[in-house]
């Protein structure tokens, strides 16, 4: 089972929109951006795990059924990036704001 091109298109927005504005902030102000960039790959990741569990095959029930792993790749991709985005979180809340001179 291969998940749907509108799942692969929803990992590789939220991917490339996060990754844009930076996960970890150095400043008070960049530091807001960077919690909203690692809120939208918590949301991102949540719901790439949701298109997994909800697009599951009928299970097979006969003798010659071939083996279909429970894990794939769209709930790899939502663990991923939901967990890059705690990590960023709790990155930012224990980093110090650096002082710039202006």
């Amino acid at each position: 089972m291969g998940f749907s091109r509108s799942a692969v298109a929803l990992i590789a927005s939220i991917t490339l929109l996060t990754s844009l504005g930076g996960c970890f902030g150095y400043n008070k102000s960049a530091k807001r951006w960077a919690y909203v960039g690692d809120t939208v790959l918590i949301l991102g990741g949540g719901a790439a795990i949701a298109i997994d569990v909800t697009s599951k095959e009928t299970p097979c029930m006969g003798d010659n059924c071939p083996y279909k792993s429970p894990i794939h790749g769209a709930l790899v991709a939502g663990v991923v990036l939901a967990a890059a985005g705690v990590f960023g979180i709790l990155f930012n809340a224990t980093r110090d704001n650096v002082k710039t001179s202006r």
